[in-house]
């Protein structure tokens, strides 16, 4: 029997019509998959390498090269756990990037919110030019075709001279 050491199994994706293995859906074309979780995969990994140690002068009489087998294994098992490591922490840092995002920007907001007001108040809260700046708050949800700004001169409070 030829060894295995660097061979490489396909990941498989097992398929099945929806409604389970057993009955299809009434349209017959519709799929559902059956994944496993990375947990249930390393589950899986173990209990062979597990079943290589107990049975392991039996799969050699049967012309294994279990150790081989278990080195390539423990190798993939290694290497999957890192790589799931690393995910972990990359997850970790996006919450966290996240939140100061989402923090920066409530604090940009804030910021312009509070300076628009201020704009609004120099131009008095009443005048054409106040509205026009209001709606600024009123559009922030509407589609380009619904904006229709209309530009208002913006007295001068302190005068020409």
């Amino acid at each position: 029997m030829r060894s295995l050491v660097g061979y490489t199994a396909p990941l498989i994706i097992i398929t099945f019509p929806k409604g389970g293995a057993r009955g299809a859906s009434p349209k017959g074309t519709e799929e559902k998959n059956m994944t496993m979780t990375t947990t249930e995969i390393l589950g899986v990994i173990v209990r062979v390498l597990e079943l290589f140690s107990q049975e392991r002068n039996a799969l050699i009489k049967g012309g294994l090269d279990v150790d081989g087998l278990a080195a390539t294994l423990n190798l993939l098992l290694e290497e999957s756990k890192a790589a799931d490591a690393a995910q972990e922490s990359l997850k970790r840092q996006l919450r966290s990037s996240t939140s100061i995002a989402e923090l920066k920007l409530r604090r940009a907001y804030i910021n312009a919110s509070g300076m628009l007001d201020m704009a609004i108040a120099v131009v008095d809260k009443t005048s054409p030019a106040a509205k026009n700046f209001q709606s600024i708050r009123s559009r922030v949800r509407k589609s380009p075709e619904e904006e229709q700004i209309v530009p208002v001169p913006v007295p001068n409070p302190i005068g020409s001279k």
